[in-house]
């Protein structure tokens, strides 16, 4: 099954430090609010690495995020800078 996408602005990231980010809400183009687990991310083809993901919550820049849903959780594998 091809992954899900999402696009956004990242609203939330947790994580115990700055290089460390186990999870992050992401408040997508409609209004709805998403909450995501990190995966092993692909870093290829402009893939970011999640620490990334701090710098566009102060931003607000929007992110493409592909994601699956495992055990009814979405778990991000892989998201790109987004320009609508």
């Amino acid at each position: 099954m091809p992954p899900l996408l999402a696009t956004g602005v990242v609203i939330n990231v947790d994580g115990p430090s700055a290089a460390e980010v186990d999870g992050f809400s992401l408040r997508t183009t409609d209004g709805q609010v998403l909450e995501f687990g990190v995966g092993v991310l692909d870093l290829t083809d402009g893939g970011l690495p999640a620490p990334h993901l701090r710098e566009h919550l102060v931003s607000g820049e929007p992110i493409a995020v592909e994601y699956r849903v495992e055990d009814g959780r979405n778990v991000a594998l892989r998201y790109l800078d987004y320009s609508p």
